[in-house]
């Protein structure tokens, strides 16, 4: 397993733990588009997705300020 892999699994199973349906979208999201070796976060990684017809688009975690 390279690096780029055990980060992003390092942060999906930090995200489940917290618990809860908000975790597990977060987590859902982060599993689909992160790669931690790209610019920015997870979450705005997330933010910036263009994937309109996933069925968690309306749901992904932004900021307030996007």
């Amino acid at each position: 397993m390279s690096d780029r892999d055990t980060h992003r699994k390092a942060t999906i199973h930090r995200l489940v733990k917290k618990g809860g349906l908000r975790a597990r979208i977060d987590a859902k999201c982060c599993e689909c588009i992160y790669d931690p070796y790209e610019a920015g976060t997870w979450r705005k990684q997330v933010e910036n997705c263009t994937s309109l017809t996933c069925p968690l688009y309306d749901v992904r975690p932004v900021s307030e300020y996007q």
